[in-house]
């Protein structure tokens, strides 16, 4: 209240800051001159003020339209992105037109049309069924092209595809897989002959050998091949047309052998003499008298049994003791032999363990042994002879007098058919086909080299 007794309202000017003193305050000042004039009516008003700072913003009655304009359009895009992914395109189902919505999965598809493809089964590393219907649900072809398991989860319908559904493939059982050495096997090579020799050896391979989590079954891969031992069949053709034959003798060393020495001398002919281990133990002089006249001493095993019988703890025992006699009596080391009966199949060499180099046997036979006469014998030993043959005599086994008077003729016959009786090394050595090591005599199994224990199938 002032002194006139009227009541003002108060109010600041722009230029007074609130709780302080009017910037413009000198008598002269416009806004001061109004204030006091209206303070002189006596009329009672309020004057509105602006805030500091802000001018006066006139309305906008557009800002509403504009808004809604754009809600609109959003909407109305919204709208037609919605119908174009949901639109429906045409497709082909197993060679038939059919009409699904965009982006369908094959499951969809399937139900959709009330297929109802087989599911395949789970089955092991080898192919046998553990469970019924635990395979892929199914299996699908889009474009022409098969679809992985992957994908057909992956797989969204656009249109113009082509899609055909089929039956769920099986699904192979989880499994382990370790490395481990490849046997090699032993493979045959040839139909026949009088000489059988290892024209391979043996070398260790590698494979992966992966075991079933379910079934507990095993299949082997191989990553490294083995190498084969393989055992050649051959009969021995000389090079460049030689004419040489190989008298050979059987069971000795014996009581009869130092009248064969003194024949094949009197011929300037050399023979070989297969010697069981057994007899040169007891005739340890006559042997090494078979190497002193330039013949050879071979093999006959140790006691002249059937191979094929034994077991091959007892068969290795058969050579080792024998090559044993030969080198303590003649100072010879030999890997060559004559089975026994010329017996000596391919399950007698997986069990021989890469001890013997060459099994030889006969092309000709003397049948000695029936004691048919002299000239019978004869005759076996020289009808129908070739060159690189085998002919087959006995020294020991019996009584040997028919084939001590054979000899003289056989060796006379033969020698002016132009042939020349050499020894089993060197008739080998006449057939460049032989390996050298083969043609020696002694050849051993190479270090590094393994032998197999099973055939090749």
């Amino acid at each position: 209240m002032n002194h006139n007794g009227d009541t003002r309202a108060t109010h600041r000017t722009k230029g007074t800051p609130r709780g302080g003193t009017p910037r413009e305050t000198g008598p002269n000042s416009s806004h001061a001159h109004a204030t006091h004039h209206e303070a002189h009516q006596g009329a009672e008003r309020i004057v509105p003020v602006e805030p500091r700072g802000k001018a006066h913003r006139p309305r906008r009655h557009g800002g509403r339209a504009t808004v809604i304009a754009i809600a609109a359009v959003v909407a109305l895009a919204a709208g037609g992105a919605w119908m174009w992914h949901n639109r429906s395109v045409q497709v082909t189902l197993d060679g038939e037109t059919y009409q699904t919505k965009n982006g369908s999965t094959l499951e969809q598809i399937i139900e959709q049309k009330g297929l109802s493809p087989k599911a395949g089964n789970l089955v092991s590393i080898n192919g046998n069924v553990i469970k019924q219907g635990e395979g892929s649900a199914f299996s699908a072809k889009v474009n022409g092209s098969d679809l992985s398991q992957d994908q057909i989860s992956s797989y969204h319908a656009k249109s113009g595809d082509s899609i055909q559904v089929s039956d769920g493939a099986d699904k192979v059982e989880d499994s382990t897989t370790t490395s481990e050495d490849a046997e090699p096997k032993l493979t045959m090579k040839g139909d026949y002959g009088a000489v059988a020799y290892v024209s391979q050896w043996g070398k260790m391979g590698k494979k992966n050998v992966t075991t079933g989590k379910v079934s507990g079954e095993t299949k082997e891969t191989v990553t490294q091949e083995p190498q084969d031992v393989v055992i050649t069949l051959h009969n021995v053709k000389p090079d460049n047309g030689k004419k040489l034959v190989a008298l050979t003798f059987d069971d000795g060393p014996s009581t009869y052998t130092e009248q064969y020495l003194k024949i094949l001398a009197q011929y300037n002919a050399k023979a070989t003499f297969f010697n069981l281990g057994s007899q040169i133990r007891e005739y340890p002089k006559l042997s090494k008298a078979i190497v002193d006249a330039g013949c050879q001493v071979a093999s006959h095993t140790d006691k002249h049994q059937e191979l094929p019988a034994l077991d091959a703890e007892s068969l290795q025992q058969e050579f080792t003791n024998t090559f044993k006699s030969i080198k303590d009596a003649d100072g010879v080391d030999t890997t060559i032999f004559r089975p026994p009966y010329g017996e000596f199949k391919e399950s007698t060499w997986l069990k021989s363990g890469g001890l013997v180099s060459a099994s030889i046997i006969w092309n000709l036979d003397s049948e000695d042994w029936r004691r048919p006469g002299v000239d019978a014998i004869v005759s076996n030993c020289t009808t129908g002879v070739t060159s690189g043959d085998i002919i087959l005599m006995h020294d020991g086994g019996g009584n040997r007098d028919q084939d001590v008077e054979a000899l003289p003729k056989i060796l006379q016959t033969l020698t002016d058919q132009g042939y020349t009786f050499v020894t089993m090394n060197e008739l080998l050595a006449s057939d460049s086909s032989i390996p050298s090591d083969i043609a020696s005599g002694n050849a051993t199994m190479p270090e590094g080299s393994v032998w197999p224990t099973q055939m090749e199938e």
